[in-house]
């Protein structure tokens, strides 16, 4: 559980003195902070499996699906989906193969 309360009791601080050291030493508030924690990590999922986005929300910490897209669109301008063919796309088309120069100067410089 990452939520205020639970890192303040495990900080052994109330919850609204947590909040204040902890934006006082890292420059955002510890939900803030936590949402970025999910959001880098449900990049790193959509990117690399098959999950679907339900499963991903779910998985990093969000409470549903819906709340992970309003995150998702607000801090990154486009939906998880989205991003998924965005860049799960360019991570899978094949790389062309270079060609292959015979010339001393190219094989020299490379």
């Amino acid at each position: 559980d990452l939520s205020v309360e639970a890192l303040a009791l495990r900080a052994c601080l109330c919850p609204r003195h947590f909040s204040r050291r902890f934006k006082a030493e890292v420059g955002t508030s510890p939900a803030d902070f936590v949402e970025r924690l999910r959001l880098d990590e449900a990049r790193r999922r959509l990117s690399n499996g098959d999950s679907s986005v339900e499963n991903v929300a779910l998985s990093v910490g969000f409470r549903s699906a819906d709340a992970f897209r309003r995150a998702f669109e607000r801090r990154l301008g486009l939906s998880p989906t989205d991003y998924r063919r965005r860049f799960t796309s360019a991570a899978k088309s094949p790389v062309p193969a270079r060609r292959r120069s015979d010339s001393l100067e190219i094989s020299a410089a490379a």
